[in-house]
């Protein structure tokens, strides 16, 4: 297979994807969706880290964005949940958070078994391409 071909198979599985964004702020949510829907990809919406677990449980997402701070159930709550029933690694979630957190924090995350992270404010250009990289590896 080329390289060319490769990168247009990539291309074509990344067109619409599924994606679950899970942040107690409403805002937020509202601008990834309507930047990520003008890119032709899905978004389903947790405004809570419940209920985000749940849809991570019940439906195949092919990316979660995963605030860590949220009140009560937090991001950290949703890893320690999908982690404690061996599905931490079956999804492909990417962290993003204001909260302050050390470097060997978050490469703990990812070896715990996290996709990927990003910090907020967030770069969009820069979240999508971690998106599409991490729901096409």
């Amino acid at each position: 297979m080329s390289k060319n071909s490769t990168i247009k198979d990539n291309e074509a599985n990344s067109n619409h994807l599924n994606i679950l964004i899970i942040d107690d702020n409403e805002q937020i949510t509202k601008m990834l969706t309507t930047f990520l829907e003008l890119k032709n990809h899905n978004c389903v919406i947790a405004n809570d880290g419940k209920q985000g677990l749940g849809l991570i449980q019940e439906n195949k997402h092919d990316v979660v964005l995963l605030d860590l701070a949220m009140p009560e159930f937090d991001g950290y709550a949703v890893i320690d949940a999908l982690e404690s029933k061996d599905q931490l690694k079956n999804n492909k979630i990417i962290v993003f958070t204001a909260s302050t957190i050390t470097q060997d924090e978050l490469d703990e995350l990812v070896n715990r078994g996290v996709t990927s992270y990003i910090l907020k404010p967030i770069d969009i250009d820069l979240l999508l391409s971690k998106i599409i990289e991490s729901a096409t590896s």
